[in-house]
């Protein structure tokens, strides 16, 4: 078993780069690793309440249900970008949520450096 960080960078506006992100984590999951996905730039809008389940990119399983998947049956944590969140109006300066999220918790660059280090491999979307 590995353990994997995927960082995902692609929000609603490009529902194909936004759900290959998932589909990888699930796959990987399925054959047995450990994986965390970071959310940077527009990714933080994906778990906004309402946002998961309205982006199905044609071919590909849609985006709410591969969370449901991934957060309910296997628990692996998302973490949300914290500056990339407040800089798109989702937190405010004291990391405090002003959209309700479905999943995930925020992360401070610490966090992800921490995950980076502990990571056998990162991928980037």
């Amino acid at each position: 078993m590995k353990k994997y960080l995927i960082i995902a960078n692609n929000g609603p506006e490009d529902p194909n780069r936004a759900t290959v992100p998932f589909i990888t984590a699930k796959a990987l999951v399925e054959k047995g690793h450990e994986v965390s996905i970071w959310l940077f730039n527009n990714s933080v809008y994906l778990v906004s309440e309402g946002v998961a389940e309205n982006i199905q990119a044609p071919g590909l399983p849609n985006l709410e249900d591969l969370m449901l998947f991934l957060t309910m049956s296997k628990k692996i944590p998302i973490y949300i970008g914290g500056a990339c969140a407040m800089g798109r109006g989702l937190v405010n300066e004291e990391q405090e949520a002003l959209s309700n999220f479905v999943c995930g918790e925020l992360g401070l660059p610490s966090k992800l450096a921490d995950l980076i280090v502990e990571a056998d491999n990162v991928i980037g979307f």
